[in-house]
């Protein structure tokens, strides 16, 4: 007996469902051929799936999010982690300039050995504008270090939003910063990202069930 083997690439540019034919119907029913026993022919075919170089570059990029560190050096915070304010009531003095917040020093304490221009940028404020733009510091900080990305929704990126927008009142230096900032608010996007292509790849999975099926 003969075995026909053959194979076809199915893609976007292609109108093609594949072969029309693979041997005459004359050669399939003759009996000497092999094909048919008693009256049945099994056909046997693969299906591979195979992601274009793009979604592969997508595919990649947006597992890398679940995986690697979005913000990468403030106080040595991981990448899964992010935003949130603190709910400590408890102020300490914070290097002779004013109260903030107990939860916010060990981060502002980082920032400020890294960034001395932070200190120096508030030395001839009242003390008032110096607790208030110390607070505002630390809560974005503490913001950035207790999220986790998966809770970047609607609600953390607005909140995020306006920490920031209260920060940039406060005449700091930002600049370092800021590249943080934008990191976590395009989580929201980032995420969403993930979970689409988590449902194209079920789709891909229920459309590989109903051929093998058909077959």
């Amino acid at each position: 007996m003969n075995l026909s083997e053959t194979s076809h690439t199915f893609n976007s540019k292609e109108v093609s469902w594949g072969f029309p034919s693979f041997i005459p119907l004359d050669e399939l029913r003759d009996s000497s051929r092999g094909f048919l026993l008693n009256d049945s022919c099994i056909i046997e075919v693969h299906i591979l799936v195979q992601q274009s170089e793009h979604e592969k570059e997508v595919d990649e990029s947006l597992r890398n999010v679940d995986n690697k560190l979005v913000i990468k050096s403030i106080a040595n915070v991981s990448s899964e982690e992010m935003i949130s304010t603190s709910s400590s009531d408890e102020v300490v003095d914070f290097k002779g300039m004013g109260k903030v917040e107990k939860n916010f020093v060990c981060l502002l304490e980082e920032v400020c050995s890294q960034y001395p221009s932070l200190l120096d940028s508030k030395k001839r404020k009242s003390q008032r504008f110096i607790e208030w733009s110390f607070t505002a510091l630390g809560r974005v900080l503490h913001f950035l270090k207790t999220k986790k990305v998966r809770d970047m929704d609607d609600d953390a990126c607005n909140h995020l939003q306006i920490l920031w927008e209260e920060l940039e009142t406060c005449e700091f230096d930002l600049s370092w910063l800021k590249p943080h900032v934008q990191s976590a608010l395009d989580m929201k996007t980032c995420v969403e990202k993930v979970v689409d292509v988590k449902k194209l790849e079920e789709k891909v999975n229920t459309l590989e069930e109903n051929v093998a099926w058909l077959f």
